[in-house]
């Protein structure tokens, strides 16, 4: 992109300060991260405070899924925040993606964005999961569905839609609240938060079982465990993913058991893929 090169770093950070708050935390130019900090009080705290991360973990473990790059796969990115896993996916070779999330705060994020990062191939709107299938899409190689699940008023059905847009790998990223019992739990929420979602009315799931079942009912029957590690308020949060058919993870399973072996590459993996209090690694694949 060249509009980078006749805009000045502050007035960059200008339009950062001004589209925050941030949920990831990108570089835009050199030493130039929407990932600043800022002054206490900058939004309103209607708002909430969002927890600021880097953007590169779905990146990663699609390098680990596709070693080769992602060769021109599409890529559907349900609540795509302000589009960071599809700006690192274009970095590795994706090709038509489309984005799409409830807030409009977050899309305004993206297109600013797309003006300064790889974007060529990518599309954003702002759109209600439920609405989706009005817009009759093509079919995506890979569906990102994190930070959405929890969000949603009927969470089987939400995944089914993704589902249904996705030929080979869906991955799933949400919060759990764990229970000895397989299901869902009421989780009302604020409607304002712009990290929250906009029905007042979310499940949880109460762990990876009901998660597997979910995908498989959805028609992605082998699933792996990425992460699963403890967060807040009794929470967990789980990374899965789930592939139409068991040869997608041809790479990832003799790379991540190996791996796992090895005490200093496990560490390693644990920091990329985030913190697990219990390792994924010696789980029976399904």
């Amino acid at each position: 992109m060249t509009a980078s090169t006749t805009v000045s770093d502050a007035e960059l950070r200008a339009e950062i300060l001004r589209l925050g708050p941030w949920h990831y935390d990108i570089e835009i130019a050199p030493g130039v991260r929407t990932g600043a900090p800022v002054p206490a009080g900058t939004y309103p705290p209607e708002l909430g405070t969002p927890s600021v991360i880097p953007a590169h973990f779905v990146a990663k473990m699609l390098e680990a899924v596709f070693p080769g790059g992602l060769a021109g796969r599409s890529m559907l990115d349900c609540a795509c925040n302000a589009g960071a896993y599809l700006f690192e996916a274009a970095r590795n070779g994706a090709g038509r993606s489309f984005g799409f999330d409830v807030r409009e705060h977050w899309i305004r994020q993206a297109r600013f964005l797309s003006r300064y990062l790889p974007s060529e191939n990518i599309e954003f709107a702002v759109r209600d999961l439920m609405t989706l299938p009005q817009l009759s899409l093509e079919p995506f190689d890979i569906t990102i569905f994190s930070g959405i699940l929890y969000h949603l008023p009927d969470p089987v059905a939400g995944l089914r839609i993704a589902a249904d847009l996705t030929r080979e790998l869906i991955i799933v990223n949400t919060d759990v609240l764990p229970s000895r019992i397989d299901g869902l739990v009421l989780s009302p929420e604020s409607t304002v938060e712009v990290m929250s979602g906009v029905h007042g009315l979310a499940w949880l799931p109460t762990g990876e079982r009901p998660l597997r079942a979910m995908l498989a009912s959805c028609g992605f029957p082998h699933a792996r465990l990425i992460f699963d590690r403890s967060t807040t308020y009794g929470r967990r949060r789980l990374g899965i993913m789930g592939a139409r058919d068991a040869a997608t993870f041809r790479h990832w399973d003799p790379a991540w058991e190996a791996a796992m072996r090895r005490p200093r590459w496990r560490e390693r993996i644990l920091r990329v893929f985030g913190r697990a209090d219990r390792p994924a690694a010696g789980q029976t694949p399904t």
